[in-house]
């Protein structure tokens, strides 16, 4: 696995039990065959979309962790939360509508075929996409998977743009814009 965008954890190679106890969480749904095989898909230019999604994931779970709130629910469902197996720019969509909308809803289904999934984890995977979709987060957990979501892709982008932004700096703008509302 690599290491989640702007960090500097080494998950080969856990250093210390923060990173130990991340991986913990998450490693039983790292095995499965269909979660390697979004390393087959790519969004945000050129990052994979099993890397956004260990990237989301992992600040999940450290501003989970932070507000002591439901860890495991909120770190395996922003793992799933971009569950689909294929191309949405390219292929057919297995259900119609706006790939927004659709892809939460593929992504819960498939979810729960390989692991049971609770009320947290369904809102974190349901509704990551929101403004863009209708339904807004309804646990903590959820807001912050679809603000981690939108903050990851951002740091994906922009380490691939013309004109980076340092990740440093990309994480003090965040924590400016969360703080000050």
């Amino acid at each position: 696995m690599q290491k989640p965008i702007g960090s500097r954890k080494n998950f080969s190679q856990p250093e210390g039990p923060r990173t130990a106890e991340f991986i913990s969480l998450i490693q039983d749904l790292l095995d499965i065959d269909e979660v390697q095989q979004l390393s087959a898909f790519y969004q945000h230019c050129k990052t994979t979309r099993l890397q956004h999604c260990v990237n989301v994931a992992y600040y999940t779970f450290l501003l989970a962790r932070r507000l002591n709130l439901d860890v495991r629910s909120a770190t395996r469902g922003a793992l799933l939360h971009d569950f689909y197996l294929y191309d949405w720019k390219n292929d057919e969509q297995p259900i119609e509508g706006r790939h927004c909308e659709v892809h939460p809803q593929i992504a819960l289904q498939m979810a729960r075929q390989f692991t049971p999934v609770d009320e947290v984890m369904e809102d974190c995977i349901l509704r990551h996409m929101w403004p863009m979709s209708p339904e807004r987060p309804q646990t903590a957990e959820g807001w912050i998977v679809q603000g981690v979501d939108k903050f990851c892709a951002m740091m994906e982008m922009s380490a691939q743009s013309a004109r980076k932004i340092s990740p440093v700096r990309l994480k003090m703008l965040m924590v400016s814009v969360i703080t000050r509302y």
